[in-house]
């Protein structure tokens, strides 16, 4: 039986808890009134206390979670932030310096690190658990990107975990700002494992009794939580996610456009479209920019041209209007964006007024730790369409002309062994097969 050391209400004043139960430590977001949207004193609160539990001896898990039901976090704080630019408080910039700081750590902490989705995970707050080894998600879990729809660059390593998505899918919901529900976001790789919310509290007490802190055995541990669900579709219909891929793999926001109008005026396509011209034009183009150089990039480096990034938007009229449309007027109004149009901003625009000069203050952060190409326990996700391409196209030390993968049925249990028969793998792998396969006589290739 877990032992309780600290309960979380002999904080009631600050808007994060720090818990102590047996070999687990917990950071518990309690500011409801805002949907645990970040500010400076919340990330303040945490980065210390991450630090020391990380080296503690005594601490074999830590979790992220919100308080309450249905609650995880919204991102950052953007009105505090605007409010803060406009009477030109440093601590504006300070708090991504800072929140930076923080995201960076959570990718190097030694300690396993699992994050509980239960609820909005919108925005920025990807900086909390994208880049950490164990995110669980539950029925209540809604994930987006609603920068591009308030007139601000991504953040918190967006740039990084995005693109590592399958497909187009990463570029999809960044420019978009679409949602994923529940067991989605699993398949689509936003979360490592789905446990519905009622199981929650077991596996709290679950992973507190443990006494190691081996990522393999809390990997096992979650999934004794996990309840398989039935499905009609592997986060979008296969429609869908081929177009997704077939015109979202450009580098321009003129050319998916283009794309979208070659395909067959469906619903999905006209809805597609309605979003992407609704959206801040700059943002559009410079979220696109930032996607596609950050596919080569570290996680450091990506956190460097984000924080450029969001030094320069802090002085556009966008990001002015954005936030005080959506978020300070009363009602809720529609942004009047600068420029208004796509026509009025170019590519060469982009160029020089966001990617051609550095902004006065560069990101410091206290490590040259980093991650390069690959999150180091992305095994403990499902596997992705590149791990799968690899396995049959006979990259890696296990394969040779002898033990090739050449049917449908070798490439799943091949993974199905792989992956101990994680649920949810057998549904991907079967997915990926249809869309990106074909079979050329007794073998089956990568389209």
């Amino acid at each position: 039986m877990a032992k309780v050391i600290s309960p979380e209400v002999d904080l009631p004043q600050t808007h994060v808890f720090h818990q102590k139960i047996s070999s687990a430590r917990k950071f518990i977001l309690n500011r409801p009134d805002k949907l645990n949207a970040l500010n400076l004193k919340m990330t303040r609160n945490i980065t210390p206390q991450l630090k020391a539990w990380d080296v503690s001896r005594l601490a074999k898990v830590i979790l992220m979670k919100g308080i309450g039901d249905g609650r995880f976090c919204v991102g950052d704080d953007i009105t505090d932030v605007l409010l803060r630019v406009k009477a030109k408080d440093p601590d504006a910039l300070l708090f991504f310096q800072e929140k930076f700081t923080l995201v960076h750590m959570i990718s190097t902490l030694e300690t396993p690190y699992v994050t509980i989705l239960d609820g909005y995970a919108l925005g920025a707050a990807l900086g909390l658990f994208a880049h950490g080894p164990f995110r669980i998600a539950t029925e209540r879990t809604i994930f987006s990107l609603p920068e591009v729809s308030i007139g601000v660059p991504l953040s918190s390593g967006s740039s990084f975990f995005l693109p590592k998505l399958d497909g187009e899918l990463g570029t999809y919901l960044a420019l978009t700002g679409d949602r994923l529900q529940g067991v989605d976001t699993f398949f689509a790789g936003i979360a490592t494992h789905y446990i519905p919310s009622s199981r929650l509290p077991a596996l709290e007490d679950r992973l507190a009794d443990l006494e190691t802190s081996d990522h393999s055995v809390i990997q096992r541990v979650i999934e004794e939580f996990v309840e398989p669900v039935q499905m009609d579709k592997i986060g979008y219909l296969r429609s869908e996610r081929e177009r997704i891929d077939r015109c979202f793999r450009y580098d321009t926001i003129d050319d998916i456009l283009d794309a979208l109008d070659r395909e067959n005026s469906t619903t999905w396509v006209r809805e597609t479209k309605r979003k992407l011209l609704s959206m801040s034009p700059t943002s559009l183009r410079v979220i696109l920019r930032l996607l596609r150089k950050a596919q080569s990039m570290s996680l450091r480096e990506c956190l460097e041209m984000e924080f450029d990034l969001i030094q320069k938007f802090m002085v556009t009229k966008d990001f002015h209007e954005g936030v005080d449309a959506m978020f300070l007027s009363k009602p809720r109004r529609k942004p009047r964006w600068e420029p208004s149009t796509l026509d009025e901003i170019s590519e060469d625009d982009i160029d020089h007024l966001y990617f051609s000069y550095p902004s006065p203050n560069p990101l410091t952060l206290p490590t040259k730790l980093d991650l390069k190409r690959r999150y180091p326990y992305s095994r403990f996700a499902l596997p992705s369409e590149e791990d799968v391409r690899l396995a049959i196209m006979g990259h890696g030390p296990e394969f040779g002309p002898e033990n090739r993968l050449k049917s449908d049925q070798d490439v799943l249990s091949w993974f199905m062994h792989g992956y101990r028969g994680k649920w949810g793998v057998q549904e991907k792998i079967l997915d990926i097969l249809r869309r990106k396969t074909v079979h050329v006589g007794d073998g089956i290739v990568w389209k």
